[in-house]
């Protein structure tokens, strides 16, 4: 076993219980646990941006990671208003800093609160389901079962490169793969946990998994364009936080909006 390998292992035995936790407790301490990782995540994204030789103001990140996780928890019908809110907020800021806060930076800025605060803010609308706590637990099955299977099976079988230019390591069976092992963790997961929509959930886990491997992918792309292998060092063997968390980006909207539109559209 890799030095890397152990170091990921160790960090994801002490990381999975506590990410658990937060989540089965839900409100203030869930609530603490989306913020901590959005504005880390904000901060690593800033910094990244700065490689780029361009600018998104760190206080207009920290106010769009605060936005929208409480706008969520304390008034989930008001969330779409704050994009409109925040979006003036920037722009205002950019016309009275138009030389050093260029429209690329403003781009950026948006970016990066819809891309991280935004999206991640979603499972605090799926805790708030009937039986909330296991549809988070299922999304965090779901990109587990992802990751695990691109990464191994990848790593065994992998010959044909995915997307070389962005990430000269994915290759298209470990793409197949993680649909495959996250489809069978799903299957697992749901025979020991009683959901009430568990024939919905199978049926979107390949869709999950393939959103959570697109976030992946995506940030793998901005990493690229900052040509850095990493977004930060605070988790050992994993890099940075927005790093760990870059799937669970576009997993947890994507599980939210489907079982909305399939319950209410399909009624399953």
């Amino acid at each position: 076993m890799s030095k890397m390998l152990s170091k990921r292992i160790i960090t994801s035995i002490i990381g999975v219980p506590a990410v658990l936790l937060c989540a089965y407790l839900g409100e203030v301490p869930f609530l603490f646990f989306i913020l901590a990782v959005v504005l880390i995540s904000l901060y690593e994204f800033h910094n990244l941006v700065l490689r780029y030789g361009s600018q998104t103001p760190l206080f207009l990140v920290i106010a769009g990671g605060l936005i929208f996780p409480l706008s969520f928890y304390f008034a989930p019908q008001l969330g779409s208003v704050f994009i409109f809110v925040f979006l003036i907020i920037c722009y205002m800021y950019h016309l009275d800093h138009m030389e050093t806060f260029t429209p690329i930076g403003l781009a950026l800025t948006f970016l990066a609160v819809i891309y991280i605060s935004y999206s991640f803010s979603h499972l605090l609308l799926l805790r708030e389901r009937d039986q909330g706590f296991w549809l988070v637990f299922y999304v965090f099955v779901a990109v587990w079962g992802t990751d695990t299977g691109a990464y191994f099976i990848g790593s065994k079988f992998g010959k044909h490169k995915m997307a070389p230019v962005i990430s000269p390591n994915k290759t298209w069976e470990g793409f197949i793969g993680g649909l495959v092992t996250s489809t069978l963790a799903i299957w697992v997961f749901l025979t020991f946990v009683p959901l009430k929509n568990a024939r919905l959930l199978i049926l979107i886990t390949p869709l999950v998994s393939l959103g959570a491997q697109l976030g992946d992918l995506f940030e793998s792309s901005i990493k690229r364009f900052a040509q850095t292998k990493d977004s930060g060092n605070l988790l050992p063997g994993h890099g940075g936080v927005l790093d760990r968390f870059d799937s669970m980006l576009w997993a947890a909207p994507l599980t939210y909006y489907l079982i909305i539109v399939l319950e209410r559209y399909l009624a399953l």
